[in-house]
């Protein structure tokens, strides 16, 4: 071949070369937390991404947007440009707040791609002794024969530890008088007290007044019982058969997020909940690592709670403008 149809045959070949794909990602993602720094959906987030960037070689900059009960934050992350280079944390809040707001500023459906959940907790029934009940059977009878009469404190109105107890009110067939606190810290004092004798509140912060016994336990609100606490039963098998309710965290990406891009980043995730140095961590803070994780998972899990929260809220009666 002379000179020139070599040149012919380069200048061709370069003509048609096809440019290799960038690999994702090349640059680092933002995630978005819709709740204070130092919560414990940031401590959660900060915890798995911290291991994730060792996996994708890419740093995760949180990005803590809270305010109106974390639709500011979901809001933002709604309207990211869907490269999968923003994510958005997500809690039982933003699929309650889709019902409890007349416009909370997105759809979970519409608006977002699964990109996989990290961890579940149990919320656990707290009573005080001074009430004089000691399992789940025996507060379901006692409230029976007091209707109207024994209340219940709560976080604030439509949080999810409130629409649990309104869950089991409705499947008991029982009558609780709702008490709504700002925050947990005050609800709490209040139940250990003995000015309210009943609350559903983070194991973690309930546990320790268990164990001090200025409390009882008496059901967690998991379909599982807690590793932390396998002595407490469930609400399912103290009396009220399939109920489930958990305390989580997921990711999320903007909809129309390249789907490689989903499944990269849901693997990466899945790795590090498997670590058992994560895993020994994240049950420290009271709960489990999904199992199994990524975006098919997550899509499916979003579809249950988005099914199951709004007939809560509605018949609850709880409404935030």
């Amino acid at each position: 071949m002379n000179l020139g149809a070599k040149l012919v045959m380069a200048l061709l070949a370069t003509a048609f070369a096809v440019t290799p794909a960038v690999a994702y990602p090349d640059h680092p993602i933002k995630v978005i937390v819709p709740y204070a720094a130092g919560g414990p959906a940031d401590v959660t987030t900060r915890l798995i991404f911290n291991k994730v960037t060792e996996r994708v070689g890419q740093p995760f900059l949180i990005d803590n947007r809270g305010g109106a009960g974390g639709n500011i934050g979901t809001a933002a992350g709604a309207g990211a440009a869907a490269d999968g280079y923003t994510l958005t944390v997500i809690t039982p809040a933003q699929v309650i707040n889709m019902t409890l707001f007349a416009n909370p500023g997105y759809d979970l459906g519409r608006d977002f791609t699964p990109v996989s959940l990290f961890t579940t907790a149990p919320a656990v029934l707290l009573a005080h002794p001074k009430l004089g009940v000691s399992t789940f059977a025996e507060m379901v009878a006692l409230a029976k024969s007091k209707p109207g009469q024994l209340s219940f404190a709560s976080q604030g109105v439509g949080v999810a530890p409130h629409l649990m107890m309104e869950m089991i009110k409705k499947r008991a067939g029982i009558d609780l008088v709702h008490v709504p606190y700002r925050g947990s810290a005050p609800a709490l004092n209040d139940l250990l007290a003995g000015n309210v004798p009943l609350m559903m509140d983070s194991i973690v912060t309930g546990l320790p007044h268990v164990r001090s016994g200025a409390l009882r336990a008496l059901a967690v609100s998991t379909g599982r019982r807690s590793p932390l606490a396998p002595e407490i039963p469930t609400v399912a098998e103290s009396g009220l058969p399939g109920f489930e309710a958990s305390l989580w965290y997921g990711v999320v990406a903007p909809a129309k997020t390249p789907p490689e891009a989903a499944a990269t980043l849901g693997k990466a995730i899945a790795d590090v909940l498997a670590l058992p140095e994560i895993r020994e961590r994240v049950l420290a803070l009271g709960a489990q690592p999904a199992d199994p994780a990524g975006p098919a998972a997550f899509a499916k899990f979003l579809k249950d709670e988005t099914e199951k929260w709004p007939d809560v809220v509605r018949s609850s009666g709880a409404k935030v403008q």
